[in-house]
């Protein structure tokens, strides 16, 4: 009976161990920027963990800074998302993002914003990953206006 619970047991750790070591990691960058200013954040991948597909959700605080579109990063990712409008009444931009090609890592894209006037402090960039749940660690950034 010992000998089964221990090979159980080498099992589910074993499962544990590989299940971290496929996840990837999507993360905002943090950057700074001043009112009136456009400025670009990236959006970086580390690892596709074997997927072709994922939703993204960036929530902003549209009071602070207004979405001014995307800009491609060097992945190649079909990247198809809220209309503008939408995004800033929301204050989030949510798209779908399908890799294409054999990088397995580096920037999909970059989020332009534009820093509101009256604009202080650090504005969060809260990132998550709705789809495929569990996949990706989401790590958030922030813009810094100064």
């Amino acid at each position: 009976m010992l000998k089964y619970f221990r090979l159980i047991l080498f099992v589910a750790l074993l499962c544990g161990l590989v299940s971290l070591a496929e996840a990837g990691t999507i993360a905002v960058g943090s950057v700074s920027g001043s009112p009136g200013e456009t400025i670009l954040v990236p959006v970086n991948i580390d690892d596709m963990a074997g997927q072709t597909s994922c939703n993204i959700s960036v929530a902003f605080d549209h009071k602070r800074l207004r979405f001014a579109g995307r800009e491609n990063g060097n992945i190649g990712a079909g990247i198809m998302g809220p209309k503008l409008a939408d995004a800033n009444k929301r204050g989030k931009y949510d798209p779908i993002v399908s890799f294409m090609g054999e990088a397995r890592g580096g920037t999909i894209m970059y989020l332009k914003f534009a820093v509101r006037e009256g604009a202080k402090g650090d504005v969060p960039l809260t990132l998550t990953v709705p789809t495929p749940a569990g996949v990706y660690n989401a790590v958030s950034g922030k813009i810094m206006v100064r």
